[in-house]
């Protein structure tokens, strides 16, 4: 009897240490390309304290601020600014089809900021997302309003569109989108058509 449990202990411990190798191997061998890996771990959720919950790819952040939507707020928040300049924020993803800015409205005199949320604009493709990014540059630069576009990580785009981590946190974070190694695609169809658009307006 006592051989018996003796033996049942040792094979759970050796299975576990056996499961934890084979599931690192595992792991391993996704992260170097063997192994198709996963678009996010379902521990991330544990891990990261601003999620609220995960459904599935769809992960929803913890709300501390509202955020608004360019097509209906943007002028009325532009015109509480004294001295306003946007920042066009594009994911270094694509979380949908294309790669989605989030837009914010900052007071170069107080500091005030205001996050539009993404989902509106796009400066892919040719179909209501880029007509709206025209319509946005039109309003922007009909007030003269300096603008400048910039790549920070998609998870922190998310965040910011979200209204869950102040864009002071992240303004650091964003590299120019013209210094972004994001690769020739990037270059050529994102801040091409972006500058396009700016030009054309």
């Amino acid at each position: 009897m006592f051989e018996k449990l003796t033996e049942m202990i040792v094979s759970g411990f050796i299975g576990n240490y056996s499961y934890d190798r084979i599931r690192r191997l595992l792991k391993a061998e996704a992260r170097e390309g063997g192994i198709p890996a996963q678009e996010t771990d379902p521990e991330e959720g544990q891990r990261d304290p601003d999620i609220k919950a995960v459904y599935g790819q769809n992960v929803k952040y913890k709300k501390k601020y509202r955020t608004f939507d360019i097509q209906d707020d943007f002028e009325v928040v532009l015109d509480l600014l004294a001295e306003p300049v946007v920042y066009i924020v594009i994911e270094d993803r694509p979380s949908m089809a294309w790669r989605l800015p989030v837009i914010i409205a900052e007071d170069a005199k107080t500091g005030e900021w205001y996050v539009f949320s993404k989902g509106r604009v796009a400066f892919e493709g040719a179909g209501g997302g880029l007509s709206q990014a025209k319509t946005f540059l039109k309003k922007i630069q009909d007030k003269d309003v300096p603008f400048s576009a910039w790549v920070l990580e998609y998870a922190l785009t998310e965040k910011l569109s979200q209204g869950c981590r102040p864009w002071p946190e992240f303004k650091l974070q964003c590299i120019p989108a013209l210094a972004a190694e994001q690769g020739e695609y990037f270059r050529e169809f994102v801040i091409g058509s972006l500058q396009e658009v700016a030009k054309a307006q």
